[in-house]
């Protein structure tokens, strides 16, 4: 019992860190990656709906937390090379092209507010 309270003590003061939401996005995505392969389900839906689907809001949404937290634009670069990992130990070679969409995004998610701006 003494051990539980002293996990939930470590996971406590982990997550007062401002760029600790990265990092679990990070590992539900890499924890999803991992399922879909154990449940070996198809190509065709892994990249339709893992890869271009929920990893695209992932990476909007740390584009997001790097704004509105105002951390080091090098947390961008933390999902692409994570992916691009996973890409080297088991993916196709084609799915490097993610990267690059994935740190678009990253950027569409951290100018979300500066696109556009009339001058008067």
């Amino acid at each position: 019992m003494k051990m539980a309270y002293g996990l939930i003590d470590f996971f406590k003061n982990l997550n007062k860190h401002e760029y600790m939401i990265i990092i679990w996005l990070i590992l539900l995505a890499c924890a999803i990656w991992i399922i879909c392969s154990l449940i070996h389900l198809p190509v065709v839906w892994r990249i339709g709906v893992v890869f271009a689907i929920f990893n695209n809001i992932v990476a909007y949404m740390i584009g997001r937390i790097v704004e509105k937290r105002q951390l080091s634009f090098w947390w961008l670069l933390l999902f692409p090379i994570v992916f691009a990992i996973a890409v080297i130990i088991h993916y196709a070679q084609y799915n490097y092209l993610f990267c690059v969409i994935y740190l678009c995004l990253e950027l569409f998610g951290l100018w979300h507010d500066n696109f556009y701006h009339e001058k008067n």
